[in-house]
């Protein structure tokens, strides 16, 4: 079915969303148990056609493990620093040091829970750009990009539904118009993160390479035709 979806056109393909699957452990999800052996099986093919990882929801275990096996760099495209904000769908360290060695890159998330510096109080940009900041300083600037998880389409009966009834915990105090960080809440803001780079001190060259040209790198490492 890989080699099908990559025939389709898939290039990339998430392998764990936040609970335990076929392929491995999600990032809520307790024990952590890792990677199955189907998920190995897994990993080999979308090394094998093509098709680039993506490690966004997925547990540390399930991370270590897939860098470990992937002969190829892997993503996550949309996750921030446990070390600036405790949450397990945030990296460790131990984590980001591992996606750095494999060649791979993190997309620093906007989503407010991932972002706090207080607890239920809505963080800024300069919080999200502390997240960025701190991945640059921690492995290198070529492993960070932009993983804004914006979705300006979702409804407030959907976001009510789906995921304060699911996710009661991580959304806590948030509402649709506050789940975004202060000031990068949708992608007219993004020259309002342009700037912001800018006067932290990235050279124009780093903040293009933040703002899409690591992914674009990663891609043409990983895709075959």
């Amino acid at each position: 079915l890989i080699a099908i979806l990559h025939r389709l056109g898939q290039r990339i393909g998430q392998i764990a969303y936040n609970s335990r699957d076929a392929i491995g452990c999600g990032a809520l999800e307790e024990p952590d148990t890792g990677l199955t052996e189907f998920g190995r099986i897994v990993i080999r093919e979308m090394n094998h056609v093509g098709m680039l990882v993506d490690l966004a929801h997925a547990s540390h275990n399930t991370l270590m493990e897939t860098i470990e096996r992937s002969t190829a760099p892997v993503i996550v495209s949309h996750a921030n620093v446990r070390a600036l904000c405790n949450h397990t769908r945030n990296l460790t360290d131990e984590g980001l040091r591992a996606l750095a060695d494999c060649g791979g890159v993190v997309g620093i998330t906007a989503y407010s829970p991932f972002c706090e510096t207080t607890p239920g109080v809505r963080p800024k940009l300069d919080d999200y750009m502390d997240h960025v900041a701190y991945v640059a300083d921690l492995v290198g600037v070529e492993h960070v990009g932009i993983g804004s998880d914006f979705f300006e389409a979702e409804s407030p009966i959907r976001f009510e539904r789906f995921f304060r009834t699911r996710y009661p915990e991580l959304i806590r105090n948030y509402v649709l118009e506050t789940v975004y960080v202060d000031g990068f809440s949708k992608v007219d803001h993004l020259p309002k993160l342009t700037a912001g780079l800018l006067r932290r001190g990235f050279a124009p060259a780093e903040v293009k390479k933040i703002l899409g040209g690591n992914f674009l790198r990663v891609f043409d490492q990983v895709w075959k035709a």
